[in-house]
């Protein structure tokens, strides 16, 4: 059962890698007219790069992403990803992959730029809710 839902959830952000890829950044579907960006990440274990769409949030000029799996109970493989190996790649819109390093935000930081996720993505404030884990955020700086 676990190895379908991971199959379907690979085949689902295939899907919108491609179709961000095609269409200069933009996905419809749930994800229609909401920031999402790829992030390409090396396997904490395999090595390997890792491409996923996240939503992304732009607070003043930086760039955030949030770790909330839709309030699953456990972080998003892309989380413990980028906590083992930090620089990573970003691609936003049609402009081509940019290297950067992932930074989580210490506690005092995450919480207001958390309030602001919120503000502009209720949802985030329900995922906050199902879980007991603090959802991490990180700032994605360019290199």
């Amino acid at each position: 059962m676990v190895d379908d839902e991971m199959r379907s959830e690979r085949e689902f952000n295939q899907h919108n890698i491609e179709e961000f890829r095609r269409n200069g950044g933009k996905v419809g579907g749930q994800f229609d007219g909401f920031p999402l960006l790829l992030l390409t990440s090396t396997g904490a274990r395999s090595g390997a790069r890792r491409v996923n769409p996240v939503a992304y949030f732009d607070v003043d000029g930086k760039i955030y992403v949030v770790g909330s799996a839709a309030g699953r109970d456990s972080n998003p493989a892309w989380v413990h990803n980028i906590r083992a190996n930090p620089r990573v790649t970003v691609e936003i819109g049609s402009r081509g992959p940019k290297p950067a390093t992932a930074r989580e935000l210490p506690r005092a930081e995450r919480d207001p730029i958390y309030r602001i996720v919120v503000e502009r993505a209720p949802g985030f404030g329900e995922y906050q809710e199902r879980t007991d884990r603090l959802i991490p955020v990180f700032e994605l700086v360019p290199e």
